[in-house]
């Protein structure tokens, strides 16, 4: 009977090990996977695997404090040469090992490196955020906000400015609303003398929480797609 039960017990987990790993695994779209490395004993595998298996991906690398080794193992899997029009974009910050920070700053097939502006470290593309701001940012994945709500904003739309708003009138072209200038003037719309604004609730709103280390990721992708350079 015990016999019995220490061959259950040896098949159950068996059967969960490959899911033992704390590695977080996104899809971004238009096939650009998203490995997020968190624990590197326990996530060496994944990100190997990963890193040979999609030619489009984003390897997070952020916030991991120790290397273990881990970072021979990532700079040999990024290494070998990589498939056709394959991009490999990783994302390090200022608590990023840098014992890991060396081994892929080292000249690497297909390898981009991405981080805040304000690290240290060294960086292919720098971003233009805080390191407080990227760690908030980061934690909040873990912590169940949507990957969506991360990496979509449009604070980096371009502005409808003048001059186009012009050269579209002249074609017989009609912005839409969304599009006009913030200064823009809206000659249907009068006040009545006396009549007092009413303060705009939006302006106290804080900024939306935006991963713009994995939303830059996302927009290199997406840009060399349009180029067909992938």
């Amino acid at each position: 009977m015990k016999k019995s039960f220490s061959f259950i017990l040896l098949f159950i987990l068996l059967g969960l090990a490959p899911c033992l790993h704390a590695a977080i695994e996104k899809e971004l779209g238009q096939a650009l996977a998203y490995v997020r490395v968190t624990d590197v004993d326990a996530d060496t595998s994944i990100a190997i695997d990963t890193i040979a298996r999609r030619p489009a991906l984003v390897l997070d690398l952020r916030a991991i404090p120790v290397a273990n080794g881990f970072q021979n193992k990532i700079e040999a899997a990024l290494a070998k040469p990589p498939a056709p029009h394959a991009v490999r974009i990783v994302l390090i910050n200022a608590t990023t090992a840098p014992a890991l920070v060396a081994a892929i700053t080292e000249t690497l097939p297909s390898v981009i490196i991405i981080g805040p502006r304000s690290s240290a470290q060294a960086t292919d593309i720098a971003v233009s955020i805080s390191d407080e701001d990227d760690r908030r940012a980061y934690d909040a994945l873990a912590n169940g906000t949507p990957l969506e709500k991360l990496i979509n904003d449009d604070h980096n739309k371009p502005r409808y400015d003048e001059a186009k708003l012009v050269h579209d009138h002249a074609n017989g072209i009609v912005a839409p609303d969304a599009a006009l200038p913030a200064d823009a003037e809206d000659d249907s719309i009068t006040t009545e003398p006396g009549a007092e604004k009413k303060p705009d609730d939006s302006a106290k709103k804080a900024p939306p929480l935006i991963d713009l280390v994995l939303e830059r990721a996302v927009q290199i992708h997406n840009s060399l797609l349009a180029l067909k350079k992938l």
